[in-house]
């Protein structure tokens, strides 16, 4: 139940454009989404604020995320990058589930129990990331968002999304 509707992997990088050239042409990602937020992010420290840049590209049915830190509360983001700050490589950071209900989502993240690290939104999405890496090895994020907010991202129309 909890992987239902898995439709995104994302990455981590130093440097999105870089990041974009390895991964377009061998992986066959095109059309990127590109938006940098500056949001404040509920931490359960408090709110933070934090700039990134994002790039969302499909392929086939699987969304692909780049993310590069920039300022503010980065770190994570930046936990998975290597110190060596010219290595752009990608690194795995997390996959995303869709929900069309919010207050199920919700209730769901509770029943799974996994520490919160963090939730966003901007107008029409929110965003809640959970520390699931003692029995994944990444991060897990769950993603509600009205019909705009998914259209927004790209999402194929030919897409089913199970109840």
């Amino acid at each position: 139940m909890f992987m239902r509707n898995h439709y995104q992997n994302a990455y981590i990088t130093h440097d999105i454009d870089k990041a974009k050239r390895l991964v377009t042409d061998r992986w066959g990602i095109r059309d990127y989404i590109l938006f940098e937020p500056d949001m404040v992010l509920q931490s359960p420290a408090g709110p933070k604020q934090a700039s990134v840049r994002v790039a969302l590209g499909w392929c086939d049915h699987v969304q692909i995320e780049l993310i590069q830190p920039v300022m503010g509360w980065t770190d994570p983001y930046a936990c998975v990058l290597p110190a060596d700050r010219t290595d752009a490589v990608p690194r795995f950071h997390h996959i995303a589930v869709r929900r069309d209900d919010e207050a199920a989502m919700r209730r769901e993240i509770a029943e799974l129990g996994l520490p919160v690290v963090f939730e966003g939104s901007v107008p029409g999405l929110v965003f809640i990331y959970l520390d699931a890496r003692e029995s994944l090895g990444h991060f897990f994020e769950y993603v509600w968002a009205d019909a705009a907010g998914w259209a927004g991202q790209g999402w194929p129309v030919d897409m089913a999304v199970q109840p």
